[in-house]
């Protein structure tokens, strides 16, 4: 897939690319690391380390999070630095918003009746003013959140749907949801040692440099709706393994939707790749967009740089190898085995 003219692969080189660039920082970063690109073809782990820093330089948009992966990269004095620094954000960026292709599909769980809709509104009054503070809480909110309207992608809520919904569901269609995560639960939550804490920490250092206030999803806060959202299960399964993105546009809550299978059905049937977020109560707030943008840089880095590729197919390594190589070529196994272990699933 073309993202922004780019296909995945190999850097551009940086003559071709000139206009992209900010400052004269910006374009000597740019050029260092597309420099060692060269210098290091052949060795696969290199190669994509270097082209996950130069498509973080030439897609970032966000000039916080630009300017942060440019001094970076400036202060880097040798390849060993930079190759370093590509890594952390691999780890660091990449993996924990990345989902592998093994993992399960989240479970559908349906609720045996509709509440009226007197009870609908005292649950909406008593959880409005706090923040779900775990899993269940966050998919009975988001239930309350999206109520009988699902049009994101032109579809049905096909759960508890009462007797007058039924002629949106002939015209529309029905099908399940999930309560999706944009940052993953797992980066706060049931951290019982500290590998798995220092694991969290360096995760929420990156998100911070790159301008986000972590604060806001500290503790029970993962759980809030702005870090939430309802999808559709195949596309829940895309966007967790960074193949669907919302990309912003200048609207206030409007996105385009992208994804790495254009044959979906469910997006080829849509009369639009747009979608507007929207809330019957202005008390439930939408996804941050701020988030999104994080998730939709994170994607495309990680499929023009072939990051995602590589760490499917070291998960699947990990899962056929029984002893590590002497030569240090088991490496990136050995630490995707360290990060499955942090990363703990606790329902997204």
């Amino acid at each position: 897939m073309i993202i922004e003219g780019l296909s995945p692969g190999p850097l551009p080189p940086p003559k071709a690319i000139e206009h992209k660039f900010r400052t004269p920082d910006h374009s000597n970063a740019y050029t260092s690391v597309y420099n060692l690109h060269q210098r290091v073809l052949g060795d696969e782990a290199s190669v994509i380390r270097a082209r996950i820093l130069g498509f973080l330089l030439i897609l970032t948009t966000n000039d916080t999070v630009g300017d942060e992966v440019v001094s970076t990269v400036v202060c880097c004095s040798n390849d060993a630095a930079l190759h370093d620094l590509g890594e952390v954000y691999m780890d660091f960026f990449i993996r924990p918003f990345k989902k592998y292709k093994s993992s399960p599909t989240p479970t559908i769980q349906s609720h045996p009746s509709r509440p009226s809709s007197d009870l609908r509104k005292q649950e909406t009054n008593s959880m409005v003013h706090q923040a779900p503070d775990n899993h269940e809480k966050a998919k009975d909110l988001m239930d309350i959140a999206v109520s009988r309207l699902c049009r994101i992608f032109e579809v049905n809520y096909a759960v508890n749907e009462a007797p007058e919904d039924y002629a949106d569901i002939q015209q529309f269609g029905a099908t399940a949801i999930n309560c999706a995560y944009i940052i993953p639960a797992s980066t706060y939550f049931k951290l019982s040692n500290e590998t798995k804490k220092d694991y969290a920490t360096s995760v929420l250092t990156v998100l911070a440099r790159f301008g986000y206030n972590v604060d806001t999803l500290d503790g029970p806060k993962i759980h809030s709706l702005f870090n939430v959202m309802t999808l559709v299960t195949v596309l829940h399964d895309y966007f967790d393994q960074l193949k669907l993105w919302f990309e912003v546009t200048t609207a206030p809550h409007r996105y385009e939707i992208k994804c790495l299978n254009p044959f979906e059905p469910i997006l080829r049937n849509m009369s639009s790749p747009f979608t507007t977020f929207t809330t019957l109560d202005p008390r439930l707030p939408l996804p941050d967009p701020a988030l999104l943008a994080l998730h939709a840089t994170c994607a495309n880095v990680a499929h023009l740089s072939g990051a995602g590729e590589h760490i499917d197919r070291v998960h699947k390594d990990l899962r056929h190898l029984d002893v590590l190589a002497e030569d240090g070529g088991s490496s990136d196994v050995l630490f995707h085995a360290l990060y499955h272990s942090s990363a703990v699933d606790v329902g997204t």
